[in-house]
């Protein structure tokens, strides 16, 4: 028997929905944008990518104020209970800022703000030690100042002690380092003072140049732990011993000379995850791969992910004063300090755990300390405490953040995408812009959503289910809906403008028709 004729029927194009992470994976300008990792960004401004999500950075509030001229030094002094005092230093004047406000009374006048600092003992007294190549070096303890010479107590002998420019401690001896020489100069062991024996580099140092720093590095070298002093040069050396004496022989044994990349300035290292990181022109590198390599590898670099950026930077401004590496360890970040023109700068921001970057902006800040834990920076008249509080001294923080481009897995077939929602959890009213672009085109943000919580209620009076809790973080799931996009590849976009709230975002979702291959 014959079967009936069967016609095909119309088929209804099916919606797709598509979820993919919130860029926890940072901000990337090394990879193609056709072939970024779904959870990293190709924007992330004023976020901080957490291990959980990505966090609208915290604000900044005045601290100290009436500064005369630009703040370039700030110094923590620790004595020997573990209470700190700050100093703040201008081109002209020391000030004691450790209780904030104004800062009317000067300690000291200078005739150059850039100060390296340190704290050392000398079984006596605890001591903050200042050095800038030009004044007296500047000694505290706890209750006066000293501006060393040869003659006062404590006393510099042996060195000229207005060309000392920075110092170190290394095995309880103190190291000096001549201003634009290859020479370092140390004490004997315990004292802040005293006569200093000079060792020249210079017949280790094959590009020349001149010491730019010193610093201890402790690393575990696979049969335990090493202690050891690095000596950087301004061209890019790192001339490293190990021992306790420098006069002895026996006691004091060069490892080498590695390259690691010319140093971006006096402040461009610091102890990370039991290595030395330092900021080159080449990138940021830590040291114990300069000294298992003969040439540096790129992808060895903690700032890898954003070389391209910080390359780009580091040619254009590597001359400029303001370069500084700051950890933070209370927020599980390193700031680093990127002084992108004469009167403005960036922060490229790094997740010590993830490694995920981003950048911040709208922060002036020519230098950065720490004091009882908290951050802060210098910048002109004034000092700031910063990632504080939800607003930058009462305006809004503007956050923007874009997504990787996504191609959903067919990268040939042309898609109608027809909405989009990053998820987002708040603690407040809040108005927000999103979008999306297709096919790497940069457009201007469309869509507005605003979102008022409902009124908290007191524990026992709500019901279960419906109640909203004061203080509680409420998920916003509101889609928007853009022009229909027709394309192939996507990238979600954010901007966020708020002075009052904390903002999460977690998710990012989509919802598209897909089309014809090689429509």
């Amino acid at each position: 028997m014959r079967a009936p004729l069967r016609t095909k029927g119309y088929q209804r194009q099916v919606s797709i929905p598509q979820s993919l992470p919130a860029p926890i994976g940072g901000w990337n300008t090394r990879d193609s944008v056709a072939a970024m990792p779904p959870e990293d960004a190709v924007k992330l401004d004023n976020f901080f990518c957490t291990t959980e999500d990505v966090e609208i950075r915290g604000g900044q509030s005045d601290y100290a104020t009436t500064i005369t001229g630009t703040v370039e030094t700030l110094a923590t002094y620790t004595g020997l209970d573990g209470t700190e005092q700050f100093f703040a230093v201008s081109d002209t004047d020391v000030y004691d800022i450790s209780s904030g406000g104004v800062a009317s009374a000067e300690v000291l006048t200078v005739t150059d703000g850039k100060f390296q600092y340190l704290n050392m003992g000398d079984g006596t007294s605890e001591w903050l030690l200042m050095f800038n190549g030009v004044d007296a070096p500047k000694y505290y303890n706890g209750t006066a100042w000293t501006q060393v010479t040869g003659a006062t107590s404590p006393a510099l002998t042996g060195v000229t002690p207005t060309t000392v420019i920075t110092a170190c401690t290394y095995h309880g001896r103190l190291f000096l380092i001549q201003k634009d020489t290859l020479t370092f100069w140390y004490l004997p062991a315990g004292v802040v003072g005293g006569l200093a024996v000079a060792f020249d580099l210079s017949p280790f140092a094959s590009l020349g140049g001149y010491i730019e720093w010193a610093a201890t590095w402790t690393f575990d070298a696979g049969d335990g732990i090493d202690d050891m002093i690095v000596f950087m040069t301004s061209e890019g050396q790192a001339i490293i011993y190990k021992g306790t004496d420098p006069a002895s022989a026996s006691a004091w044994l060069r490892i080498g000379t590695y390259f690691l990349g010319k140093p971006l300035g006096r402040r461009s290292y610091t102890q990370y995850a039991g290595d030395l990181l330092v900021n080159t022109q080449e990138g940021i590198f830590p040291m114990s791969e300069g000294i298992r390599k003969a040439t540096i590898n790129d992808r060895v670099a903690v700032s890898d992910k954003i070389k391209k950026t910080f390359n780009t930077a580091a040619r254009d401004y590597g001359g400029s004063f303001g370069w500084q590496i700051q950890h933070y360890p209370l927020k599980n970040a390193i700031i680093f300090n990127i002084p992108v023109s004469p009167t403005g700068q960036h922060q490229y921001v790094m997740n010590t755990i993830t490694q995920a970057w981003s950048r911040f902006m709208a922060w002036p800040a020519q230098c950065w300390g720490m004091y009882n834990d908290e951050i802060y920076y210098g910048l002109s008249t004034a000092v700031q405490k910063a990632w504080t509080g939800r607003s930058d001294d009462g305006e809004n923080i503007v956050a923007e953040g874009q997504t990787a481009w996504t191609n959903f897995g067919a990268s040939t077939q042309s898609k109608d995408m027809k909405m989009f929602r990053p998820m987002v959890q708040t603690n407040g009213s809040i108005d927000y812009l999103t979008d999306i672009d297709v096919d790497f085109r940069n457009t201007p943000i469309t869509g507005v959503v605003s979102f008022t919580p409902e009124v908290g209620g007191a524990w026992g009076t709500g019901l279960w289910g419906t109640a909203t809790w004061s203080g509680s973080l409420d998920t916003i799931l509101k889609w928007t809906s853009p022009d229909t996009y027709t394309g192939y590849y996507f990238s979600g976009k954010l901007k966020v403008e708020t002075k009052t709230v904390d903002l999460h975002w977690l998710a990012s979702d989509y919802v598209y028709e897909t089309g014809g291959i090689l429509s």
